[in-house]
């Protein structure tokens, strides 16, 4: 059986970032590992429990040129299945995109980014890293807010 490679470049809560190339990464474990993208031979092993987010990305270098997307409109998200969110991060991040499994109750939850043009093909967020999740209400209109309690 082949091995599912997956680009990642993995943030940690305490800003540290390692990028490289995840094979065995699941949601539901709490390690995984990373192959350094300069020399996969170089093994990192990576505790969720202290992670922002993993971004599954198409590039490592990415696009610093790419503005940031500040709109989170119904013409954001046209056509794109899923719950509509907003991400808010502890470190001040937002990500807006959609979802097909978030629960307030959860370790994490994939988020598909609204911006196609993003080098993140998608993002596994790790709910405590968050500070907000808002939510796309029912009817279409609106958001519904689910703020950290303290």
């Amino acid at each position: 059986m082949q091995r599912m490679e997956n680009k990642v470049v993995v943030r940690f809560r305490d800003g540290r970032m390692v990028k490289g190339f995840a094979y065995d990464f699941n949601p539901n474990k709490e390690v995984f590992h990373v192959n350094a993208a300069e020399n996969e031979k170089d093994v990192t092993e990576v505790p969720t429990s202290l992670l922002k987010a993993v971004f599954f990305v198409k590039t490592f270098e990415g696009n610093r040129g790419h503005p940031s997307t500040d709109d989170f409109s119904e013409e954001s998200f046209m056509n794109v299945p899923g719950l509509k969110v907003k991400v808010t991060f502890s470190d001040g991040e937002v990500m807006y995109g959609s979802t097909h499994g978030y629960s307030p109750h959860g370790k994490g939850f994939f988020v598909f980014p609204a911006d196609k043009e993003t080098n993140n093909e998608r993002v596994f967020v790790i709910k405590e890293s968050t500070v907000g999740v808002e939510r796309r209400g029912e009817n279409g209109r609106g958001l519904d807010r689910e703020d950290k309690k303290d």
